[in-house]
């Protein structure tokens, strides 16, 4: 065990001679291994080195260039980065999440929808997507810019957002001029809306530490959404596996309130539709998708 400590003793203290030489890298920056001694107490990166007893004359230097191995105590502590870049890149993150969306159509007043010229009524409880309906993102890079003493930051980002709404009701959704969202009497095994935009999110972010425990952080802002596609996809016994490609009187942008809140390096998103995703100025029906789910990123 004696001889253990004895060549730890070596290696560090080549380390305060290496980190001494080297505290400046060529650019300037102060190195986060730089050797610190103060009184009864050296850290050499993320060591600490504390004099406890001994003889008093001997500085701390002294102590550990004699071996007197009795005379201290080593630990090893994680340290602030002291250089944390003011602007802050991740490239590749993705959400898993949850969707639905409000509807504020009202089907019974609605003659379209009460009595369709073609299809069975549509109600309110019919066109919901099912509870296992998903929402999955995914960020190709992301920025973090330092706004105030690291502490608050703006965010923001490029993206793929996608919904996949699953209906229990036979829902068809079709380019045509009777009526987008349409009631059928067909039996589907399967019966999917997909909708996905190219986004660009921007938040205004707070961290919070608190000791003994993982930093918090909170976020909010807006995300501005392109349609890219859409489309209804359907399996059925009777006419197998048909897919059909629109834009079903979807509205071309998609404006949306975002939130996250992160504990540590687990992170939880929402986000709520500001814009109908049918577009309200030709048509009866005003839908505004919601999700919620967990975010896996580095911000």
């Amino acid at each position: 065990m004696k001889i253990f400590f004895r060549y730890l003793l070596v290696f560090l203290m080549n380390t305060v001679f290496v980190t001494a030489g080297f505290a400046q890298d060529e650019t300037g920056k102060q190195d986060s291994t730089k050797v610190m001694v103060a009184n009864d107490t050296m850290l050499i990166g993320n060591f600490k080195i504390v004099k406890i007893n001994g003889e008093q004359k001997k500085d701390l230097v002294s102590i550990i260039g004699n071996f007197d191995y009795e005379a201290i105590k080593i630990g090893y502590e994680q340290q602030k980065d002291l250089n944390i870049d003011n602007i802050q890149t991740s490239w590749f993150a993705f959400d898993l999440g949850l969707a639905g969306y409000m509807d504020y159509t009202k089907y019974d007043k609605i003659v379209n929808f009460s009595k369709p010229s073609i299809g069975l009524p549509l109600n309110y409880k019919k066109v919901q997507p099912k509870n296992n309906s998903t929402n999955i993102n995914i960020w190709l890079v992301q920025q973090k810019v330092n706004f105030y003493k690291h502490k608050w930051y703006v965010k923001y980002g490029l993206g793929l957002e996608m919904f996949n709404y699953y209906y229990a009701n036979p829902i068809d959704i079709r380019n045509n001029d009777k009526g987008y969202f349409t009631l059928s009497s067909n039996t589907y095994k399967k019966n999917k809306l997909f909708i996905d935009y190219i986004t660009i999110p921007v938040q205004l972010s707070r961290t919070f530490k608190v000791k003994k425990f993982q930093p918090i952080s909170l976020s909010g802002g807006l995300s501005v959404g392109y349609l890219l596609n859409a489309r209804n996809k359907q399996i059925s016994d009777a006419l197998g596996k048909k897919k059909y490609e629109g834009d079903f009187n979807f509205n071309d942008y998609r404006v949306a309130g975002i939130f996250q809140l992160g504990i540590g390096d687990i992170k939880f998103y929402a986000s709520a539709a500001l814009t109908s995703t049918i577009d309200k100025s030709t048509s009866l029906q005003s839908m505004y998708p919601y999700t919620f789910g967990v975010r896996f990123s580095k911000f």
